[in-house]
């Protein structure tokens, strides 16, 4: 060998780091194995519960598409009984104001039939103290020219003595 040069690994020096490994190795495992195996095992819980959670949710998806696809079939019927239904509300409102106009109509003839008899009856009542009134003015002009003023005496003589004896 020369002066300067550094030696070559010997064998002591290659396997030294054997036994050295294997002794951190054994301490690992034996201090470190319940926390590892819990580890793993709650992990495989976690890892199961995540895949019957996702199972699931494929599953309930699954049956959601199909539902979906059912409902988008059923459309067509669905829209056609609902413009049914909206049909038949209709015609149902429809007769209702129908009917309720025909009794608003019958009140309004009603109300008009009444209100025709009372102004038939006004008028009528009217006219009768009109004819009345102008008949005792015709009387009264008729009586004055042909009374004279000597019929007018004997008149009120009449009256005097009729009065006297009813008395």
């Amino acid at each position: 060998m020369t002066e300067h040069g550094a030696a070559g690994p010997t064998l002591w020096d290659l396997l030294w780091p054997v036994p050295n490994f294997l002794l951190f190795v054994g301490f690992l495992v034996y201090f470190l194995r319940g926390p590892v195996i819990e580890y793993f095992r709650a992990r495989t819980a976690r890892l199961r519960e995540a895949l019957q959670a996702g199972a699931l949710a494929r599953r309930e998806a699954a049956e959601l598409r199909a539902r979906l696809a059912r409902d988008i079939e059923n459309l067509p019927t669905v829209l056609d009984q609902l413009r049914a239904d909206l049909r038949a509300a209709a015609e149902i409102e429809r007769d209702r104001l129908v009917e309720v106009g025909r009794e608003a109509a019958e009140r309004i003839r009603n109300d008009a039939r009444l209100l025709g008899e009372y102004e038939f009856a006004m008028a009528r009542a009217a006219l009768r103290a009109e004819l009345i009134d102008d008949a005792v003015e015709r009387a009264t002009s008729l009586l004055r020219g042909a009374i004279r003023p000597g019929d007018q005496e004997r008149f009120v003589r009449e009256f005097v003595s009729s009065a006297g004896t009813t008395a």
